[in-house]
């Protein structure tokens, strides 16, 4: 059995990979930013600390890697406000792994990558290409490079998720363009039993992983919908110029679930040729499993509706959010008369003028910096604990000072109370990972 090095442990592949490599009788040792969520998840793993976005030179991973006999990167970032950071996550902090990989006596290199990527123009398809040509024709080791297919299964992230989202939508079935591109699903535990399989492979080889069924992404969407379990709608082709403006638009705000990296590769099919399959095919020692099959035997939960319906709705959720403190400070600064906010300091105490500018003003710095904060997806805990914290400080000093602004038509100060449940919702949408 081998010593196995897994990067990306706390992402959804990896988990799936390392469980695999696990039941296999393999010693895995994770990788990961969050080591805190990985040894939750896998107490009985060695778990090591690392930042793919920092850590580019060859004797930071030197160390890491002393004992391990195979490494299996699982390091993906989707679309990152600064590219820098793509490319740091992609091709410097893998390649300055791999490098270390040659001096520290690693055997193997099993690297997952992604179908399509050759279409790319984006930070996100360049760097993956880019490694693989490093993986290919420089590194000296013997290495297997991935490129699956759309991936699904138990869970979701990245672009399964984003499917999902389109397929829970209420009402109609939005379709990317007229959605013929072809893709060919695998399941995650498939891929997950593919890289188990790679680590004996010699040489070096690239291998397009899909399942046996080519699928348009109209069929894959309402299946999906029919899986969750939600009524037929409408389905409504969506012009991809609309998409692209959209993906765009998504490209400003953090952690938005349509952005342009996401655009790019839904416009072409994700398919292998005949000739790649069959090699795919050959390396293998089983037939993975179709979509329409693993889905029949995977019934969806609950949560996979629950998901589905949020996903579109937790970013929605926080620019809300983002938009009532933003706002609060923009009326308090230049539309509120300032006399009126005054005299409500004076009836709180606050009678000399020196506190009530301080107030005021420090009131409305605090609220835009807690809206852009949000806006910005900045430490969605940490900022959301602070902002409820505001929330109720503002409650009970209103309370103790102007109680009668609870019982005002408007009742401006109870709609703090729907407020806090919905950051308290935010806070509990963010992955821990």
């Amino acid at each position: 059995m081998s010593k196995i090095f897994v990067t990306g442990a706390s992402g959804f592949i990896a988990r799936n990979i390392i469980a695999t490599l696990l039941k296999n009788g393999h010693e895995v040792v994770g990788c990961a930013r969050n080591t805190s969520f990985v040894k939750t998840v896998f107490p009985d793993i060695k778990v090591i600390a690392a930042d793919f976005f920092v850590d580019t030179d060859p004797s930071v991973w030197e160390a890491r890697l002393e004992g391990i006999d195979v490494i299996v990167n699982c390091v993906g970032v989707f679309q990152m406000p600064n590219p820098k950071d793509t490319w740091a996550a992609h091709y410097d902090a893998p390649r300055a792994l791999f490098e270390a990989a040659e001096k520290t006596g690693v055997k193997k290199i099993v690297h997952l990558s992604a179908l399509g990527i050759a279409h790319g123009k984006q930070p996100y398809s360049l760097s993956k290409l880019k490694i693989e040509d490093y993986l290919t024709h420089t590194n000296t080791l013997d290495s297997t490079i991935l490129r699956p297919s759309f991936v699904y299964g138990p869970g979701s992230h990245g672009g399964s998720s984003l499917f999902r989202g389109f397929a829970g939508m209420p009402f109609i079935l939005p379709l990317p363009g007229k959605a013929t591109q072809r893709f060919q699903p695998i399941h995650i535990e498939d891929l997950a039993r593919v890289v188990h399989e790679s680590i004996t492979l010699s040489g070096k080889k690239m291998l397009t992983v899909v399942g046996p069924e080519t699928l348009s992404l109209r069929t894959i969407l309402n299946t999906l919908r029919a899986w969750l379990g939600f009524k037929k709608v409408i389905n409504i082709p969506v012009p991809f110029f609309l998409i692209k403006l959209l993906g765009k638009l998504g490209d400003r705000f953090a952690d938005s679930p349509v952005n342009t990296t996401a655009v790019e590769l839904m416009q072409y099919d994700n398919v292998a040729s005949p000739q790649e399959a069959e090699q795919f095919m050959q390396s293998i020692s089983f037939r993975p499993r179709g979509f329409t099959e693993a889905l029949l035997t995977s019934p969806s939960q609950v949560q996979d509706r629950w998901h589905a319906r949020l996903y579109f709705a937790k970013p929605l959720l926080r620019y809300s959010l983002a938009f009532i403190w933003l706002w609060t400070a923009f009326v308090v600064l230049f539309i509120y008369p300032h006399k009126e906010s005054y005299d409500l300091l004076s009836q709180m105490g606050a009678t000399h003028p020196v506190w009530q500018g301080f107030l005021l003003y420090g009131g409305c710095l605090l609220n835009a910096a807690l809206g852009c904060l949000i806006l910005l997806n900045y430490k969605i805990k940490l900022i959301g604990g602070l902002s409820i914290a505001v929330m109720l400080l503002y409650t009970g000093v209103i309370t103790f000072y102007l109680p009668a602004l609870w019982w005002q038509p408007f009742i401006p100060v109870a709609k703090n109370i729907p407020l806090i449940v919905a950051t308290l919702i935010m806070m509990a949408l963010e992955p821990d990972r």
